[in-house]
């Protein structure tokens, strides 16, 4: 194992202690409270993508040190970026003028964002088109981690000189690119909550555009829970399978459900934690989680694996979709159905073959 690797894991291990440190900061603000439990989990799988970094890439490979040169630079890129130039610059003018942006604070910017609907109906529709971008871009994700896959295949498959497998260079490109918004997202939310007047103009009028004001106000974005819980399944040891279905659940199966729920839903749950939620938003999540599933594993078949084991997995993943999204409360959706999809889909391939 060659120092590049330790070096590259250390970026991962840093988020995870970074946001426990913020956590253990936070741990008696009551409106941390609901919050607190996914934070934990967070850390946790940031400490472990640091250990699978380690060994991401074999010690036999010619692209070896190439590829974790490559990881370790983008990130150090990134990092000065986000942090050096944005975030410090004002943090050191703070120090040397207490006074500095004084009256810009967080609480002023949340009390905006409360008062910036002059309506309920408004509100409404503004949160609607918001949840519609953010949704929209997790459906983009699953597509973005089918098309990395088949390109890791034709990439890998014209450079068989490098001396690894298709599996190891798409888990280094997924990783380069969870670590950009990881990087990104971090930086930006923990400042965000610890001390606003430290982040620049243009990050505050990103959070005014893309926060979601009631779920993330004192959290972190969705973009960081929902990559954490998709890339846990990155390792070789998984079957594809299992990627592909908790990418699909977390992102299309919720997106789907959440678009139908608040744009065209009427009947309100009355059972569960939320609600808000609706009757046609849940069948639709349930119904676009199990087809979706079924269809993973007529497209990429596993040999030996009977279909009614295939009918059973889908089934599985539509009724872990519809128990998180109505009773687990104390972590969020993004963490929970892709971990659970992806770890009920694996017991369950791992049973039948």
């Amino acid at each position: 194992m060659i120092i590049w690797a330790w070096i590259d894991a250390i970026f991962f291990w840093i988020m995870g202690v970074l946001l426990f440190i913020h956590l253990v900061k936070w741990k008696n603000k009551e409106k941390k409270n609901k919050d607190k439990y996914s934070e934990i989990l967070e850390s946790i799988l940031f400490i472990l993508i640091g250990f699978y970094v380690l060994n991401m890439i074999p010690n036999t490979s010619f692209a070896q040190k190439s590829f974790y040169i490559i990881h370790i630079i983008s990130f150090s890129v990134l990092t000065i970026f986000f942090l050096g130039l944005n975030v410090l610059p004002n943090y050191f003018r703070v120090k040397k003028n207490p006074d500095y942006r004084k009256e810009i604070t967080y609480a002023k910017f949340l009390k905006s964002l409360d008062e910036k609907y002059t309506s309920e109906k408004e509100r409404e529709k503004v949160d609607k088109f918001k949840d519609l971008t953010r949704k929209l871009l997790h459906i983009i994700q699953f597509f973005g981690v089918l098309g990395l896959h088949f390109i890791s295949i034709y990439v890998v498959g014209k450079n068989d000189n490098w001396g690894i497998s298709y599996l190891e260079f798409r888990n280094f490109i997924y990783i380069l690119i969870s670590g950009f918004f990881w990087i990104m997202i971090l930086t930006g939310d923990l400042t965000r909550i610890n001390n606003w007047r430290y982040l620049p103009k243009w990050g505050m009028v990103w959070f005014e555009k893309s926060l979601e004001p009631i779920k993330e106000r004192w959290t972190l974005n969705a973009v960081t829970p929902i990559l954490l819980a998709n890339l846990t399944w990155i390792h070789p040891i998984f079957p594809t399978q299992v990627l592909f279905s908790a990418v699909w659940v977390s992102c299309i199966g919720d997106a789907i459900a959440s678009i139908i729920g608040k744009n065209f839903g009427k009947k309100k749950l009355k059972i569960g934690y939320y609600p808000e939620k609706t009757l046609e938003g849940l069948i639709t999540g349930i119904l676009t989680s199990f087809s979706g599933i079924f269809l993973i594993f007529i497209i990429f078949p596993i040999g030996g694996l009977p279909i009614y084991a295939i009918f059973l997995i889908s089934f599985m993943s539509g009724l872990v979709f519809a128990l998180s999204d109505l009773f687990i409360k104390i972590f969020c959706d993004n963490l929970v159905n892709g971990l659970l999809t992806g770890f009920s889909t694996w017991i369950l391939i791992l049973l039948f073959i």
